[in-house]
This record gives C-alpha cells, structure tokens and sequence, in this order.
C-alpha cells in the first residue's frame, strides 16, 4: 500500500490478492467503471476507498446489486 498526499492506495496486484482474482480482472473492473483507478506510469493505484466500495458491493443484498448494476 502507499500513501499519496494522505490517501492510502492500493496497487492492481494487491487488490486481486486480496479478492482473490488475476489482476487482468482487476484491469477490465477499472476500464469498466466498477472500480475507480488513477492510472501514473504504466500501472493503475486504487484509492483504497474505492476497494472498500467495492466490498461493500460485493456483500450487499443481491437486490441491491442487481438494482445498481442495471442503473
């Protein structure tokens, strides 16, 4: 994790880790929205809050993403 300018970010490798899934995954999530990355060099940093959103997506009610995706 570093921390730029007091916001803790997370690299493309770390949050699949974390997830679970390739970091090819964790690309295709940025290019489609579902995952907020600020792109410096060649690689991709996550704000960490993003990935906390993205928890919290992930263990809503299945209603509710169904709801949020089709918005």
């Amino acid at each position: 994790m570093k921390t730029i300018e007091g916001i803790q970010f997370l690299t493309v490798l770390e949050v699949a880790q974390r997830l679970g899934v390739t970091p090819s995954s964790v690309r295709t999530w940025i290019k489609q929205g579902k995952l907020t990355g600020k792109r410096i060099g060649r690689n991709y940093l996550i704000p960490e809050h993003s990935y906390k959103a993205l928890l919290d997506f992930a263990t809503a009610p299945a209603e509710v993403r169904r709801a949020v995706s089709e918005a």
